[in-house]
């Protein structure tokens, strides 16, 4: 028990559920809980304190158990009204402790008990022995929940995210095995606009997907590879986001789900963005879903049309498709095609030209768009395309025969061309854990429940609400992931 003395100052997370409390917040869940029998909370303790860890059938017993009793057990106090996480060493009963925590962490009404579950499951996650927590992998899942529920009670969406990145590292020290807390930590980041936080668990590529050991699903495969997408779009990195956006479309599904039909949207938007171009998707990917998208989401192929033909067609695309684009809340991704296209065009002058001025370049793009095109504005694209490797070239100064300074643009010959061969050794890698994730499917596949937590789009007409205020540029919307299916 030493390492009770590193656990946060204690206080009885009970008091609001005991019977002698049980009017200071009376909710439906907590006067559920008046309802468990102290007793029984005494039994229960003394079975999880006698396990020995050591011993998988005790375990096995233990997690059996556990899992087969009502929720408010878990949020009821012993005879002597002592806290249960008081009694328990997150530690030595990692467990037992485990469902009295993300329980009560999800029952709390009450925000100064919330504080001091958030220091609670902060110093659990620390501690906790995660070969423990594997024999009761569905409960693990509770963890996200629990934190899901502090953040909103106490207004702080950054609650979840160290704890969520500490419990990753610590279930996978290999880093490449999808867990329950992978999609939850990525949402996370998102709702708090942290899109730097979790790149130390994205950066590392998904290799093995576990359905049994981690309580995995194809739906936490699809939410985890869609909002790391939109992570790396947050953070400009593109091509990253666009190997994750594939991940999703290409999984294979029983159904269509509405999480890839978005993860679509969004591939064609970003690599044009990026690539200017949309490349086809790898060819294993459904067959009905692009047939599907192509049909109820037209105005993304008109995009695309009009993205080749020039800024004017593709200004009045994006201004005649304004209110889908709207509701789909890409208007941010589809007006950086507008400037993606604007350094499409600055690239093409570099095939044809060698050295231009700034003003004969500033005219040719005018001439492009339609409108007139600023110098000004013209050189910062230029030096920021130069920055990020987008353009070969360099801008210097002379003099006229006026002694007035000109700039000059210096074009040249560019390393490579399209999509790094890199890159497409990513996508064609990605065929072995579509395999693994196959699998998964057609076991899943199998189970009516699971089938039902899947949507026909086609049937139901739903599409992917705004539920957060969201930078414009970005385009995060965030709903209740059941939504998605």
């Amino acid at each position: 028990m030493a390492d009770r003395q590193q656990q946060p100052q204690r206080r009885n997370t009970g008091d609001a559920v005991s019977p002698e409390n049980s009017n200071a917040r009376p909710t439906t869940r907590q006067q559920q809980t008046v309802a468990a029998d102290p007793q029984l909370i005494d039994e229960i303790l003394a079975f999880v304190t006698s396990v020995e860890e050591h011993n998988a059938e005790q375990m096995k017993t233990m997690a059996k158990k556990l899992v087969r009793l009502p929720e408010p057990h878990f949020q009821a106090n012993t005879t002597t009204n002592l806290d249960p996480l008081t009694v328990l060493d997150p530690a030595q009963h990692s467990l037992g402790y485990l469902f009295f925590l993300t329980s009560r962490c999800s029952a709390v009404s009450d925000a100064e008990v919330a504080q001091f579950l958030v220091q609670a499951i902060n110093h659990f996650v620390n501690v906790f022995k995660p070969e423990q927590l594997l024999y009761a992998p569905t409960r693990i899942t509770h963890i996200a929940h629990a934190l899901d529920h502090l953040a909103k009670l106490l207004q702080n969406p950054l609650i979840p995210i160290v704890p969520l990145t500490i419990a990753i590292n610590r279930l996978t020290p290999e880093k490449n095995t999808l867990t329950p807390l992978h999609a939850p930590l990525a949402k996370a980041s998102l709702l708090a606009k942290m899109y730097r936080q979790p790149l130390e668990i994205l950066d590392h590529d998904i290799e093995n997907v576990d359905p049994a050991g981690f309580d995995i699903s194809i739906k936490s495969f699809l939410l985890y590879h869609y909002y790391s997408a939109m992570i790396y779009i947050g953070n400009k990195n593109f091509e990253r986001a666009i190997e994750f956006l594939v991940l999703t479309i290409s999984a294979p599904a029983q159904v269509i789900s509405a999480i890839q039909v978005e993860a679509y949207k969004k591939y064609i938007l970003v690599s044009l963005i990026h690539l200017g171009r949309v490349p086809p998707l790898p060819r294993y990917t459904s067959v009905v879903l692009e047939k599907y998208f192509k049909n109820k989401h037209p105005e993304y192929s008109e995009l695309v049309d009009s993205f080749q033909k020039g800024l004017p067609q593709l200004r009045a695309s994006i201004e005649a498709h304004r209110e889908p684009l709207t509701e789909d809340s890409h208007i941010g991704l589809a007006k950086q095609c507008i400037e993606a296209l604007r350094r499409e065009i600055i690239k093409r002058l570099g095939d044809v030209y060698v050295t231009l001025t700034m003003g004969e370049m500033a005219q040719l793009v005018s001439e492009k768009e339609k409108q007139t095109v600023n110098e000004d504005d013209l050189e910062r694209m230029l030096l920021a395309m130069i920055e990020h490797d987008q353009l070969f070239a360099s801008i210097s100064c002379i003099l006229n025969e006026s002694g007035q300074s000109i700039k000059m643009v210096h074009f040249a010959d560019e390393e490579t061309t399209g999509i790094s061969l890199n890159f497409e050794q990513r996508i064609m890698e990605a065929t072995q854990l579509r395999k693994k994730v196959s699998i998964m499917d057609k076991s899943e596949g199998l189970s009516k429940d699971f089938q039902t937590k899947y949507m026909m789009i086609s049937s139901h007409g739903e599409h992917f609400p705004v539920a957060m205020a969201y930078d414009e540029d970005m385009d995060l919307p965030l709903d209740e992931d059941s939504k998605l299916f």
